[in-house]
């Protein structure tokens, strides 16, 4: 499962450090919908929630949008204002929580938060910041991944299962309605993200190297955990094809 961090340095040291724009560069027909789903036009006031290297806020400042930014983690980022520099891109980045963002009641018409809002430990304090800083008649745009069959490769592997709020829960209907359905008329769709590497080995150098949870899980493993964790993902792998569903969550502020 997917589980969260707690504590604010952990939680910024756990997602800093790997090449996760690698992983994000694969997102990007989510992000686009995401912007789309928001109707983001110039002038909007928006705030990417855990907004990594930046995948949703770039593009919402590309369709003229007041945009900013917050993530927990310095090093996602540094990237992220590295890619708004290149293009010449207005967007104010900050490093914060989610869990307690810095910004005043109601100041922003669009919320969104791709894979990432969801790994914050406390459900019920994110919920409430999102619904806090959003206008009435705003939006509120989330991404989640269910508990599929790539987190059942991660449990054979010998990745622990959550014993706390897991991130997974996001993608339960009656889990983010009632976190968030008294603020929020919500509905809820999917959509299928999909990787195709030349190989399987490409594959999970990509995987092993860019998604946080799994590359920090295999560094405190012993030599012997890990290789047989290899052995079960390569195979997974083989065809260099992943392909999970996710849950893409849409709300507008009473």
């Amino acid at each position: 499962m997917l589980r969260p961090v707690t504590g604010t340095e952990s939680a910024a040291d756990f997602w800093s450090g790997s090449s996760y724009e690698r992983i994000a560069e694969t997102y990007a027909p989510i992000h686009d919908r995401v912007v789309s789903a928001l109707a983001i036009e110039p002038g909007t006031r928006v705030l990417d929630v855990a907004c990594g290297t930046g995948g949703v806020a770039l593009r919402a400042a590309r369709a003229g949008a007041d945009v900013v930014g917050i993530d927990i983690s310095a090093d996602q980022l540094a990237k992220a204002r590295h890619a708004a520099d290149q293009e010449g891109l207005t967007v104010q980045f900050d490093e914060g929580d989610c869990q307690e963002l810095p910004y005043g009641d109601a100041e922003f018409e669009a919320v969104p938060s791709a894979f990432g809002a969801i790994f914050a430990p406390d459900h019920e304090r994110t919920a409430a910041e999102l619904a806090r800083v959003c206008r009435p008649a705003g939006r509120l745009a989330l991404t989640t991944w269910p508990h599929d069959e790539w987190l059942e490769v991660g449990e054979r592997a010998g990745r622990p299962s959550s014993t706390g709020p897991d991130a997974t829960d996001w993608a339960r209907e009656d889990h983010f309605r009632a976190l968030l359905g008294d603020a929020f008329y919500l509905e809820l769709q999917t959509g299928e993200w999909r990787i195709e590497a030349s190989s399987g080995d490409e594959l999970w150098d990509l995987v092993s190297s860019a998604m946080p949870p799994l590359r920090n899980w295999l560094a405190v493993q012993s030599p012997d955990v890990r290789a047989r964790a290899e052995r079960v993902y390569r195979e997974y792998l083989a065809s260099g094809v992943l392909t999970r569903t996710y849950v893409f969550v849409l709300g507008t502020r009473r």
